[in-house]
């Protein structure tokens, strides 16, 4: 058995990669892409109206049980 030896960059972690790209000629020439940051910004957003919702008591003032 062979032993690889992997030598990775400690900045690999801030890499923005693209998961989805949409490259459509409208308006020019338009790229649109969902990188990696998006998706975490787009479930941390999910995550915190979900919570909102959840939590929100239905809009009264005074909690109830």
């Amino acid at each position: 058995m062979e032993n690889f030896l992997y030598l990775n960059s400690p900045l690999e972690q801030f890499e923005v990669l693209s998961f989805i790209s949409l490259n459509a000629p409208v308006l020019g020439y338009v790229s649109i892409s969902l990188t990696n940051l998006g998706l975490y910004t787009l479930i941390v957003l999910f995550l915190v109206i979900g919570l909102h919702l959840i939590a929100n008591n239905e809009k009264k003032l005074v909690p109830s049980l």
